[in-house]
């Protein structure tokens, strides 16, 4: 069963509490988690709303680099590679493609830029930074700007309900995820956080923030920042190229779990990884959970065998599609997140749950970078039966699945039109 589905006292009443947590705070969070889980019904006349593009005086990410010199300059390049489109596909119904997934591509997130006290929406399709509050000419950012990711589950379809909520945060820390490897790859210091917001929600709030400063030297690959990621292609049903995972792929997507760039919003956060290998070469299909103890060293894992078996035909029972339409049952590698979301609730407080979502956004989006790398697609996904996909594989009690990434290759290649910007890509 699910720790969403128990009550307060049965997660356990009697263990000692790092804050003044009541049994009804608890109570709420638990309850939100069941209400992120499945159920959404998207049906033709569940349009999302339309988004009017901002108005007003704007100042372009040009104009930012020249009065900011170096600083301004590293700013504008780590903005564009982490938040402005990269590629449009003639045939996907969903697009722009950025650095990042987001659902339906209906981008949940709006980055703010914080400077003098004033915010500045980062439009990163224009390049242009608008004022929301009062006019004011932009400063010169010579020392640290704060972001702001500002969360809007309400651009999903009404009939998505509350678990519109869970992936605006899981997005949110894939663009905190994206700005932590862009602002390491163009040598800014990145740190990450949360604020309270007067215009944040009960369910949609804390909001994560990002700080960004000067540096000097780049810490993170420029190839890595240049790698296309892809969702995978899907114009018949979606499945992976049945030929098995190179040895060295998996390799490389298991040291990105723990090896995330300076600040990213997963570091300090317990997740634990659950893999359902498939057709990977060098592995023996079955449950896999990686263990950073048993490696000895900070920074790494090693992937432990659980127990054997079909392990990704036990994910597709669990999966709220049929095989027809998604074969998880064929991937070579599907990879869940979870956490014991009680534990962190009462050490953390309701908060901790939406931390929880944030670190496992970003874990998401450094395992898809990794696998863009070696040419794979990462596909995250919260369509699963939880409960189901928990006992298969064999989760602590306490653990709730936070995300499920479905990795593999495209069985077939397609045109697709580059949107990047040379002046600001990497």
């Amino acid at each position: 069963m699910s720790s969403s589905q128990l009550t307060a006292s049965q997660v356990s009443a009697d263990q000692p509490s790092a804050t003044q947590l009541t049994t009804s705070q608890l109570t709420a969070t638990l309850a939100e988690v069941y209400a992120h889980g499945p159920g959404k019904d998207v049906r033709p006349a569940s349009a999302r709303p339309y988004r009017r593009r901002p108005t007003g005086p704007a100042v372009s990410f040009g104009e930012l680099a020249a009065v900011a010199g170096p600083t301004g300059a590293r700013l504008v390049r780590t903005l564009g590679t982490a938040l402005a489109p990269r590629r449009f596909e003639p045939w996907n119904g969903f697009n722009e493609h950025r650095a990042y997934p987001s659902p339906r591509a209906a981008h949940l997130v709006d980055v703010l830029l914080r400077h003098d006290g004033v915010d500045w929406l980062v439009d990163p399709v224009r390049e242009l930074l608008y004022p929301t509050s009062a006019e004011s000419p932009v400063a010169a950012p010579d020392g640290a700007v704060e972001l702001v990711l500002r969360e809007q589950p309400t651009r999903m379809p009404a009939g998505y309900g509350r678990l519109a909520e869970a992936l605006a945060a899981l997005e949110a820390g894939h663009v905190a995820g994206a700005l932590a490897e862009a602002a390491a790859g163009h040598g800014l210091r990145y740190a990450a956080g949360t604020t309270a917001s007067a215009t944040a929600t009960a369910t949609c709030g804390p909001w994560l923030t990002v700080t960004l400063g000067p540096s000097t030297a780049p810490t993170w690959s420029r190839h890595r920042l240049r790698a296309v990621r892809s969702s995978g292609l899907s114009p018949r049903g979606f499945g992976a190229d049945p030929r098995p995972l190179p040895a060295e792929a998996f390799e490389r997507l298991v040291a990105a779990a723990y090896r995330p760039p300076a600040g990213s919003p997963v570091t300090g956060v317990r997740l634990r990884h659950t893999l359902a290998v498939g057709n990977v070469a060098d592995r023996a299909a079955g449950w896999y959970r990686l263990d950073p103890a048993a490696t000895g060293r900070g920074g790494a894992a090693a992937p432990q065998p659980t127990r054997p078996g079909d392990a990704t035909g036990q994910v597709q029972r669990a999966y709220s599609y049929p095989r027809t339409e998604v074969d998880v049952a064929g991937m070579p590698l599907a990879w869940l997140v979870s956490a014991d979301v009680p534990a962190a609730v009462r050490v953390g407080g309701p908060a901790a749950y939406r931390r929880l979502l944030h670190a496992a956004g970003a874990a998401a989006q450094h395992v898809g970078t990794a696998a863009a790398e070696v040419g794979l697609f990462c596909r995250p996904v919260r369509a699963v039966r939880e409960a189901a996909a928990e006992a298969a594989a064999g989760l602590p009690a306490g653990h709730d699945l936070i995300y499920l990434l479905l990795i593999g290759r495209s069985r077939v290649r397609d045109f697709a039109y580059d949107l990047s910007n040379p002046e600001v890509s990497p």
